[in-house]
């Protein structure tokens, strides 16, 4: 008989832009995970947080940092946030779920880094759709075995598709926030999904390019962009990322239920190798591998997933250290700066590592 998974206790801080209650309901699947607490600071976010978790939320949120029955904080608070939630985490010595986007900064990334690997505790980066499906975790896994060769091209359209009366100011105002708070546009929130899975299959590039754009009024109005484009220098060969959210002339009016389906997420990714050609899609029933049409039931035959909460309970029991740790988060939000820079300069080429901590757009 398979024995039963250790139970982790988790407090929950922040539900900005609704996430706390997307890491409610995920961590109420995890077999592993006990929600035992809960808050958030804004009075708009609280009712959702308390109904996603099915409990009281608590006075403040460092009650539930110093509460000694406590494993696992799980923070979805505003980036801006997140580093000072992090450090005091660690240094009561209690693990980290930490939900997308990273950071708001490199200079906060980096605190959040310094802090888990100080206290040694365990930081995994909750950052789902491209590594929490199971189709591009897979096809991650075969790419770092070398299963393809050598790439010679990339690319990834990712967006969130929208009607054009769709009342965003109104659903996810935090999208409209400064950059000191959000730390930044689509290309922060939409954005850090396909840069971290950029990354995370192929490492960091040499150099970066890119271009922002606010073409949605909400965005154009509040000053920060929708959609964007990186363009990734890795010496012998160029990866392409868009990504941002897109109102569509022909979607009709949607509610955040709608907006939430995959039906609206336009996601095409292209991997092409010396000798291999793959496109995926992963809200689609097939993948194309060498002009072959795979049936995603087929391709994923005997593949075990395993989802970032048990990914950070494996760390913790002495298992390996999460590929999405805080070292590779904060890789994340550096070519994210970097973009930021170049977009800034008119698409100039940045070069990697970067010094300067600073998000570029403060």
């Amino acid at each position: 008989m398979p024995r039963e998974p250790k139970r982790y206790r988790v407090g929950l801080i922040g539900n900005c832009c609704t996430h706390g209650e997307f890491v409610a309901a995920a961590l109420k699947a995890e077999p592993g995970a006990e929600l035992v607490a809960g808050w958030e600071g804004d009075a708009r976010r609280r009712p959702g947080l308390e109904v996603a978790m099915a409990m009281s939320l608590t006075a403040n949120g460092q009650e539930i940092i110093e509460d000694p029955s406590v494993d696992i904080i799980a923070l979805a608070c505003s980036p801006h946030d997140k580093a000072d939630w992090a450090e005091a985490a660690a240094a009561a010595g209690k693990h980290i779920f930490l939900n997308k986007p990273f950071a708001e900064s490199l200079d906060s990334a980096r605190r959040i880094t310094r802090a888990a690997e100080s206290a040694d505790v365990r930081l995994v980066h909750d950052i789902p759709i491209h590594r929490a499906h199971p189709v591009t975790a897979k096809l991650l896994d075969e790419v770092r075995h070398g299963d393809y060769g050598n790439p010679i091209g990339y690319f990834n359209a990712w967006s969130m598709t929208f009607s054009e009366d769709f009342a965003l100011g109104d659903y996810w105002p935090e999208r409209l926030a400064s950059a000191g708070e959000s730390g930044g546009g689509e290309l922060t929130n939409m954005g850090c999904y396909a840069i971290d899975y950029m990354l995370a299959l192929f490492g960091m590039p040499n150099k970066v390019q890119a271009r922002k754009s606010s073409f949605w009024g909400h965005y154009s109005q509040a000053g920060v962009e929708n959609f964007g484009q990186i363009v990734a220098d890795y010496g012998t060969f160029f990866a392409l990322l868009n990504a941002g959210k897109q109102p569509l002339t022909s979607l009709g009016s949607m509610d955040v239920a709608g907006a939430l389906q995959p039906r609206h997420w336009h996601n095409v990714i292209e991997l092409q190798f010396e000798r291999h050609n793959i496109t995926a899609l992963p809200f689609s029933d097939y993948l194309l591998r060498d002009g072959e049409k795979i049936a995603v039931a087929d391709y994923l035959v005997g593949y075990d997933f395993r989802s970032a909460f048990r990914k950070l309970t494996d760390a913790i029991e002495g298992g390996l250290e999460p590929e999405s740790n805080a070292r590779v988060a904060s890789e994340g939000v550096e070519l994210l700066m970097a973009a930021y820079r170049s977009a800034l300069q008119d698409g100039e080429r940045i070069k990697l590592p970067l010094k300067d901590g600073g998000n570029p757009l403060v």
